[in-house]
Order: C-alpha cells, then sequence, then structure tokens
C-alpha cells in the first residue's frame, strides 16, 4: 500500500506537492484546534448543566411545597407539566410517602449530533433527587433529568459552521500559494523551456530576467552559459571546419602521387616484360605496385570518414526520415555480385523508416554487408540475415551473420579508426568507424554482440524524434 503511495507521491509536480503538504498541515491544524475548542465547550456544557440541575433541586421544591402540603394532585401534574416545558429539563417526577407517583415529561428534542460526537465529548444527561420537606416534615421525593441534547447540538451546529470556515480558509490559501508559485514559477519553465533549446542547438537562446532576486540571478547564470556555449561551440566548429578543410586537401594531394606511383610501378614493369628480371625486382615492383594502391584506399576511406558525420542530398518531404526497405534493396541490388561470389544468402526482413538521409543509409549497410561477406567462415555456407523495428522512440536494426565472429574484448576496438583484426594486407580498418561515426552524427550507437551459433550481430539504433 504504501510503495504505489510513494510512487505516486514522486511523480507528483513540486506545486503539486507543495500545495497537498500546505493544504493538510492547515486540516490537521484547524481540526485539532477545533477539536481542543468542542472539549473545552463540552466541560462547559457539563459544568453548566450540573449547576442548573443543583438550582433546580434547590427551588423547585419549595415552589410545590404549597401544593404538597394540600394534597393537591392535579395542581401538581400541572405544575409539573409546565415545569419540563424549560429548554434542559426532559423530566420531573414527585412520589409521595405513600408511593404515589406523579410525572411530567416532555418530548425529547431531536438529536443532530451524531452518537460518535455525544459520546467522544460526555453529552451525556443528568439526574437528581432532593426530598420534599414542610416545616421539618417530608411528604415525598423529587426526580428531574436534564438532557444535554441541546447543548450537543449546538456544539455540533457550531463546529459545522467552522469547519466551513477552516474549509473556505485552506481553499483560499490553496489558492493563493497556487497563484502566488504560479506566477513565481512560471521562470523556472521558461528556463527549462531554454535548456531544452540549448539542448537541441539553438544556442543563441537568451532569456529575460524576471522572477525574485534569485531567479533573475539563476537566468542571469543561465544567460552567461548561453553565451559561453555558443562561443565555444563558434569556436569549435571553427577549428573544426579549419581541420576538415585541411584533411580534405592533404587528401586530396595524397591521392595524387599514389596514383603516380601506381601507374609508374605498372608502366616500368610493362617496358621490362621483355627483360629478364630476377625474382627481387620483380617482386620490388609488385610491392611497389601494391603499396600505392594501398594508399589510394586509405586516403579514399579518410575521405569517406570525414564525409560521414555529414547529410548529403536535398531534404525531401519525409521529415529526414529514409525508408529503410527501399534503400537496403538497392544495396543489395548493387552487392549482388559480390554476394553471389561468396556463395552467401542474405534473408531480409522488414526494416523501420530510419532518420537518417538516404545515401550516408545506403552506405552505412553496404560497409556492414561487405563486413560479413569478408569475415566469411571457411567452408561454411555464409548466412546473413537482416531485420529491425521501431522500440523505444528507435529505428533499431540487426545484421547477423555465421562468419568468424569477434571475441569480446575486440567489439569495441573494430570501430576505431585504421583498427584491424587480421594482420594481412587486406582492409584499411576504416569501414566500421565510419558506421560509428555516421550513427553518432544523428544521435545514434552501434555495437557488436555474438550470434547464436557463432558469427556476429552487428546492432544499430537511430532515434525517431519522436516521444514513446
Amino acid at each position: 500500500m504504501l510503495r504505489p503511495l510513494s510512487a505516486l507521491w514522486t511523480r507528483l509536480p513540486f506545486l503539486a506537492r507543495l500545495l497537498v503538504i500546505a493544504s493538510m498541515a492547515l486540516l490537521v491544524a484547524g481540526s485539532a484546534m477545533l477539536l481542543v475548542s468542542a472539549r473545552q465547550e463540552a466541560r462547559d456544557a457539563r459544568a453548566d448543566l450540573a449547576a442548573e440541575l443543583a438550582n433546580e433541586l434547590e427551588t423547585l421544591p419549595a415552589s410545590l411545597a404549597e401544593v404538597v402540603v394540600i394534597g393537591d394532585f392535579a395542581t401538581l401534574q400541572q405544575s409539573l407539566d409546565r415545569f419540563v416545558r424549560r429548554i434542559h429539563v426532559s423530566s420531573a417526577e414527585y412520589r409521595d410517602q405513600t408511593g404515589a407517583r406523579l410525572r411530567g415529561e416532555d418530548a425529547a428534542p431531536p438529536t443532530r449530533a451524531p452518537r460518535w460526537f455525544i459520546d467522544a465529548l460526555e453529552f451525556h444527561d443528568l439526574s437528581g433527587q432532593t426530598p420534599v420537606s414542610v416545616g421539618g416534615r417530608q411528604y415525598g421525593e423529587l426526580s428531574l433529568i436534564l438532557t444535554a441534547r441541546p447543548q450537543a447540538n449546538r456544539a455540533w451546529q457550531r463546529l459545522l459552521h467552522h469547519l466551513a470556515i477552516l474549509l473556505l480558509a485552506v481553499s483560499l490559501d490553496f489558492l493563493g500559494i497556487w497563484l502566488v508559485l504560479r506566477n513565481g514559477l512560471a521562470p523556472l519553465k521558461r528556463l527549462a523551456r531554454g535548456t531544452d533549446a540549448l539542448a537541441e542547438g539553438r544556442l543563441g537562446t537568451r532569456l529575460d530576467a524576471e522572477g525574485s532576486p534569485e531567479l533573475r540571478q539563476l537566468i542571469a547564470a543561465f544567460n552567461r552559459m548561453a553565451e559561453a556555449t555558443q562561443s565555444a561551440q563558434e569556436n569549435l566548429a571553427r577549428g573544426n571546419a579549419e581541420l576538415r578543410r585541411f584533411a580534405e586537401i592533404a587528401a586530396h594531394h595524397l591521392q595524387e602521387p599514389a596514383r603516380r606511383l601506381a601507374n609508374y610501378a605498372q608502366r616500368l614493369r610493362g617496358n621490362l616484360s621483355n627483360q629478364q628480371l630476377d625474382e627481387d625486382a620483380r617482386a620490388s615492383l609488385e610491392f611497389i605496385e601494391q603499396q600505392a594502391k594501398r594508399q589510394q584506399s586509405l586516403v579514399r576511406d579518410v575521405q569517406r570518414y570525414l564525409a560521414a558525420g555529414q547529410a548529403r542530398g536535398e531534404p525531401d518531404d519525409s521529415g529526414g526520415m529514409a525508408d529503410g526497405n527501399t534503400v537496403l534493396q538497392a544495396v543489395l541490388a548493387r552487392l549482388r555480385p559480390r554476394i553471389e561470389q561468396a556463395g552467401a544468402r542474405v534473408a531480409v526482413a522488414a526494416l523501420p523508416p530510419c532518420k537518417l538521409d538516404p545515401p550516408r543509409l545506403a552506405e552505412l549497410l553496404t560497409l556492414l554487408l561487405e563486413n560479413a561477406i569478408d569475415h566469411k567462415r571457411p567452408g561454411q555456407p555464409l548466412e546473413i540475415s537482416v531485420s529491425g523495428e521501431v522500440r523505444g522512440g528507435k529505428s533499431c536494426c540487426r545484421i547477423a551473420d555465421n562468419g568468424d565472429g569477434i571475441a569480446p574484448e575486440y567489439r569495441e576496438r573494430v570501430f576505431r579508426v585504421f583498427e584491424r583484426l587480421s594482420s594481412g594486407g587486406e582492409g584499411t580498418g576504416v569501414s566500421l568507424a565510419i558506421v560509428r561515426r555516421i550513427l553518432e552524427s544523428v544521435g545514434g550507437r552501434v555495437w557488436i554482440e555474438e550470434t547464436p551459433g557463432g558469427g556476429c550481430t552487428v546492432n544499430f539504433e537511430i532515434p525517431t524524434g519522436e516521444n514513446t
């Protein structure tokens, strides 16, 4: 019971919790005050009723003495009937020495107070007896019962009136606190929206100083932070742009020497083909040509890595969402020769839309499929499965294979630039780094798990930009 209440309490906004606590405190304090007041009123009522009973027992016998002496019981009955019409007198009874009884009883007033209230505050009837004596001779005994119902009804009505006033005061207090806090906390809501705007990249967001002095200081601190963040971001963007430009120019200039080196190595081998070359000379020419081509591949992959963080193509009417199935079919058609050459079978399930431009999604899928083909397990038919779904506001995709697999200690390292599992000359170690760079540029992530039965599964997810 307490756990659900605790969970509900933690989910309540600060304003709601403050209002609930303040209202409960006022109700408890006010109810305690009213209870103490009602108890005091009950004590006073009992004292007044006891005093009234004592007074009636003292004065009534004297007023009835003459009638009692002459034995006029009809007049005595009338006197008793008149006496019980008083507000607190419930009944009056006279019993003479012979045992004869005369009784006057009034209809009991209606009880408006509940029984628990009467019992808790002890609004009980009082009774008493006194002898009727004249000239030292006792003629009989008079018994009286005084009811506390009128006092209980008055106390109950007064308590209800006080409770109504208390509820009105709590309601006004509730409304006043809500209005004050609503206006006072409004700058905090605008501050939260400003923080969200900064998180979304709108670094020019600034807030007007408003509210209490403490909130004004907080807003001023936010504006200083926003200015510093914007300045740092602009400096970082300029530095990144210069670095990217430098890398692109360097890659472009490095491509040309590598291309020329490869061409001249091929020409030199062609010119010397009619001459008798020893094995060392032939191996040297082949090595030069291979290294030139490798340098070309490295430079080309570096250029692809640098471009992976930037969207390609013009935005369309899909809100930046690429049709995963359409892109995948185009990639599979382009890779069909390699798939057939490897003897691979690709099982495809429906892919969700991805918040990524189609060219980069195509490159991402191409790199992952090529990676699976390159790491085929010898002597075993290659099985590749591609699937995906939308889960938790993210497009989640998987490419699983039954290839060589990757040991757990290397599943993070392979996403670094120039990291390769094999020591051979194939590959540049950049393809999975490009995959990670593409995904991280749109707030996504990628990781590797083991495929049941062997091989590995590359999982990646991309936020859809929708709240779920």
